[in-house]
Order: C-alpha cells, then sequence, then structure tokens
C-alpha cells in the first residue's frame, strides 16, 4: 500500500517562493500524513577557527537560529487536521540538514519545490542532486504551484534491461505509480524510450547496420512494455514509446499528455560522470513541467496486508 505517514518539507530560504507547502499540505490531508517542516542556518564566522571569541560566535549562532525558526513559523499552515513540526538545523548545506533530520526519523516522502538548474549547480553539488542521489526516501520535487487536475500519473522505466538492479528499480516506480494512482483515482501511464539505431551506426560508418534492426528492437521494446504493463494494470493505449534519448522522450511523453507527477528512478551515478553524463532522472528533472517523485532501489512499496 501507499504508507506515506511522515512526510518531511523542505524549505529554502534562497527561493522566492516556497511551492512545494501546498501540495504537501493537500497530500498530507489526503494521506493522513503528518508534516516536519524544515530549513537550515549557518554562518562561517560561527566555526571554531573564526576570528571571534567563542561567546560572540554562539550569541550568532543563537541568533541566526531563532531568525530560521521565526521565518519557518511564517510557513506553518492554519490550523487543521494536520499535524505540523517544525526544524531547524545549523547546516552549511541544506540537503546536510536533511540527512541529519533522517537520521533521527523515518520520513516515507520528502517533498522540495526546485527550480531550473545549470551544469555548474550540479558541479557544486545542488542540494536537489544531492537529495536525488542520497536521500534514504523517495524524493517529490515540485515544478509548479498549480494543483494535480488532469488525472495522470506517469511511470518511467527502462523496458528492456535485463540487469537485476534495473528489474527491481522498474518493479519500485511502477508500484509506487500504481498505488499512487489508485489512491488518488487517475489514471496510469508507463513511459520508454529506445535508442535511435541509425543514429548510432551514423557515428560509426565503417560498420553496417544489420538488416531490420530498427524493427527488432521496436519490437521488443513493444513487448517488454506489454509485460510490464499486465503486470501493473496498465492498459495498453496507456503505454508510451518513443524513439530517442530517454530524458528527451519521457518529457515530451509528459506534455502531450498533461501529466500531473512523474514517478521515475535514479541509481546515483556518483562522481565526475555522474556529473557530465547525468542519471536520467535528474536530467529529466529540468525538462518537464509536472511534478517529479524520485526513487531508488531500496524505495519498495509495502505490500497490501492480507
Amino acid at each position: 500500500m501507499l504508507d506515506i505517514n511522515h512526510i518531511l518539507v523542505v524549505l529554502d530560504k534562497d527561493h522566492p517562493e516556497q511551492i512545494a507547502l501546498d501540495r504537501a499540505v493537500w497530500l498530507a490531508e489526503s494521506l493522513d500524513a503528518d508534516l516536519t517542516l524544515l530549513t537550515s542556518a549557518y554562518e562561517v564566522y560561527c566555526e571554531k577557527n573564526s576570528s571571534l571569541d567563542a561567546d560572540t560566535r554562539q550569541r550568532i549562532k543563537d541568533s541566526l537560529l531563532e531568525k530560521a525558526d521565526q521565518w519557518l513559523s511564517g510557513y506553518l499552515p492554519e490550523a487543521g487536521k494536520v499535524k505540523v513540526s517544525k526544524e531547524v538545523y545549523w547546516q552549511k548545506h541544506l540537503h546536510d540538514a536533511v540527512m541529519e533530520s533522517m537520521r533521527h526519523q523515518d520520513y516515507d516522502l520528502v517533498i522540495k519545490g526546485t527550480l531550473k538548474h545549470g551544469i555548474m549547480d550540479r558541479i557544486f553539488t545542488h542540494t536537489d542532486w544531492n537529495l536525488l542521489r542520497h536521500c534514504p526516501a523517495p524524493v517529490m520535487l515540485v515544478k509548479n504551484p498549480a494543483p494535480w487536475k488532469n488525472n495522470r500519473v506517469v511511470a518511467a522505466i527502462d523496458a528492456t534491461s535485463a540487469d537485476e538492479g534495473h528489474q527491481v528499480i522498474n518493479d519500485n516506480i511502477l508500484s509506487y505509480a500504481e498505488h499512487l494512482s489508485d489512491h488518488f483515482s487517475t489514471d496510469l501511464h508507463m513511459a520508454n524510450s529506445y535508442p535511435m539505431v541509425s543514429v548510432a551506426f551514423a557515428m560509426v560508418p565503417e560498420v553496417t547496420a544489420p538488416d531490420n534492426i530498427q524493427k527488432y528492437i521496436t519490437e521488443q521494446h513493444e513487448e517488454s512494455c506489454k509485460q510490464w504493463a499486465h503486470k501493473y494494470n496498465i492498459t495498453e493505449d496507456h503505454i508510451h514509446i518513443g524513439e530517442g534519448d530517454a530524458d528527451a522522450v519521457v518529457a515530451d511523453i509528459c506534455d502531450e499528455i498533461d501529466a500531473d507527477v512523474l514517478v521515475i528512478g535514479t541509481v546515483g551515478r556518483e562522481g565526475i560522470s555522474g556529473v557530465l553524463i547525468g542519471n536520467t532522472a535528474e536530467l529529466v528533472v529540468d525538462k518537464v513541467d509536472c511534478d517529479v517523485i524520485v526513487v531508488k532501489p531500496s524505495d519498495g512499496v509495502l505490500p497490501d496486508a492480507d
């Protein structure tokens, strides 16, 4: 079942609007979950190697924490049926505050508003990218304040991968999307892409493409998609398969069908290769207008009770 009881809402003081908050409150009301609002405060002059004396450092730190707490209090929703608490952590990076909070509390979903990112953000460990790669819970990135209104959930998978890790994450993506769709009575769609073989062979002109290779690949993806769709009760007219890079194909599908939310997976590629190549999930976030829920291999949905 979609067992979301505790939701962490990350509020970034550098964002002009906290677009994740309304979405989080709506979800909490629907799912009967509680909310924790989180932000961070930090000033390098308060570190031990600062030229300031210990008493001054402490007074500055206490003042900054108090200001952050007051700022966070301004976003507390009006009294209602949702239980809300707040946390302020002394951390230089907001994602480190999330990690610290999750060492003390198990959250079922982390929600944060997001802005469009550039390559420099990714090189300098942007909060969103760190959450996608390291957060030990599914992460929802809210792209705009508009409510879900089109009743469409999209699950993006790598349908033909035989790798065990991709099989696991495909199941996690589809089971999460299915339970989300069931809970909110929305249509469940599946998105998949296949490579443009002609482009690949054009890069190595000395190699001749086998006859009907594109037809074979297309049919392979169609058959695999049907098998996944059958497992998760997705109707055939809700299967969307496109040719090209996965991030572009998935974004186009979400745009064409007016998706409300996209569920996608990441394996959290590390190091410079992760920055320059990028995980598909991270590339997709910048290209879609709908909310994105990113799950990892460990983010399985609990089975329904017998």
